[in-house]
């Protein structure tokens, strides 16, 4: 039985998008989407949505003590 390739490269879009992966991982990524127009297709939505985060989000300041209180929270969650 063989492995679907597609599970690989999906499970691989962020990190390759963050621009986190080997260059041997690369090849492998860029090689599947130049076949896979499904793949290609996931690879252009994940792209345009990071883009329209960006550009929605990244301009607000963070409220003070927001940041902080996130890390109290999610300390809090590990422990539990």
């Amino acid at each position: 039985m063989s492995l679907d390739p597609c599970l690989g490269v999906e499970s691989q879009l962020q990190p390759y998008l963050d621009r986190q992966l080997t260059p041997g991982e690369v090849s492998m990524i860029e090689q599947h989407l130049g076949t896979c127009a499904y793949c290609r297709e996931r690879y252009h939505f994940e792209a345009k949505l990071r883009d329209t985060v960006k550009t929605v989000c990244c301009g607000d300041p963070v409220p003070e003590g927001l940041v902080e209180r996130v890390r109290l929270h999610c300390r809090g969650q590990g422990a539990a």
